[in-house]
């Protein structure tokens, strides 16, 4: 009996769907999958040439594609998959995982940034809503996962909020300095109305809190996580509007190792596990947040899916350069909490992202 090894992220909205999905697939065909998880801080830095000795198939954020394609450490999947899998997946979850052509992973798990509240706490709609709710509810009662990756990740869901959307705010020569400096002003202003303990707090701290193991109660932009709707405890709904829907895409893919020695028995598995059926099926059942479209439109699947579906169908795919992702987002941290004009702070991130090896 062939046993693959397994690296996941260790929050149950992993664990639990990829662990009941290993034990149908060894039903039914004898393989094994042994799961071990990292903690989110890892899944979102660490490099995957660091992992791919140890296991045979890596949970991977689709920023690290680039880097993990130029590091040849992932076996991409044939042609045919991308091709019969092209309209399978919500949002851009499918091209996130797509490099140079090469389909380097399979969607497992869709996620976007979206605005969470404790129920029966307002979900307001837009971003001047947001501000005129924060102020109301004060920073008592308030959190935004702001430390250095998820600072990040809302300054550019920004961007998409408050750009015109008449040109890309963001091309080979980096951030439209107009957009940045506008959503930069916005951040600032949200930032003013929220606990300076935002900077260093991550989702599932945010969503823990929001869920009644703290005083937050609100949260604008957050990674959604159906596992906190799953109990009615806290709500979910599309993100904030400026000018447009701005939301930045997260999830899961599912990608072979290239050191793997049985990459074709963990390559099926893959391809398995991320299929319409499997997601829609045990995959849900388990607490998971598929990234099969089947599945966030299923209407027994949850309020969370329903609340969200927009925001996520119209999320954007981020650069994938995960060493500039790094350097940015440290840098964006230390800038906005030192004070640095916003002007400033929008030409140090474009001369990183000129000096970044961009794709």
């Amino acid at each position: 009996m062939t046993r693959l090894r397994g690296l996941t992220w260790d929050h149950s909205r992993a664990i639990d769907p990829i662990v009941r999905t290993s034990a149908d697939y060894e039903a039914r065909t004898g393989t094994s999958v042994e799961w071990t998880a990292r903690t989110l801080e890892q899944f979102e830095d660490v490099p995957l040439d660091e992992l791919a000795d140890e296991f045979d198939i890596l949970a991977i954020d689709h920023p690290h594609v680039g880097d993990a394609a130029r590091a040849g450490v992932l076996v991409p999947f044939p042609p045919e998959v991308l091709e019969s899998r092209a309209a399978a997946y919500v949002g851009p979850s499918l091209r996130s995982y797509v490099w140079e052509g090469r389909l380097l992973a399979l969607p497992v798990d869709a996620a976007c940034m979206v605005s969470a509240a404790r129920t029966g706490t307002d979900l307001p709609r837009t971003w001047p809503d947001v501000v005129a709710h924060l102020t109301v509810l004060g920073p008592g009662r308030t959190l935004l996962a702001a430390n250095p990756t998820h600072l990040w990740g809302t300054l550019l869901s920004m961007c998409e909020a408050v750009h015109s959307g008449h040109s890309p705010w963001w091309t080979d020569g980096g951030l439209d300095a107009d957009t940045a400096v506008e959503a930069l002003a916005l951040l600032r202003e949200v930032l003013a109305l929220l606990p300076e303990r935002s900077f260093d707090a991550n989702p599932i701290q945010v969503l823990d809190e929001l869920a009644g193991a703290g005083p937050a109660q609100y949260t604008p932009l957050v990674f959604g996580y159906c596992t906190y709707a799953l109990d009615g405890r806290v709500t979910f709904s599309d993100a904030p509007v400026a000018t447009a829907t701005g939301s930045l895409t997260g999830g899961v893919g599912l990608a072979v190792s290239a050191r793997s020695t049985h990459p074709h028995e963990a390559a099926d598995f893959v391809v398995f596990a991320t299929s319409p059926e499997i997601q829609a099926g045990p995959y849900l059942a388990a607490g998971g947040q598929p990234a099969a479209a089947r599945a966030w439109r299923d209407p027994h699947a949850g309020g969370f899916f329903r609340g969200t579906l927009a925001t996520m169908q119209q999320s954007f795919v981020r650069r994938r350069v995960p060493s500039f992702q790094r350097v940015a987002a440290s840098a964006l941290h230390d800038l906005v909490r030192g004070g640095a004009d916003n002007a400033r702070i929008v030409l140090r991130l474009n001369d990183l992202w000129a000096g970044a090896h961009v794709g």
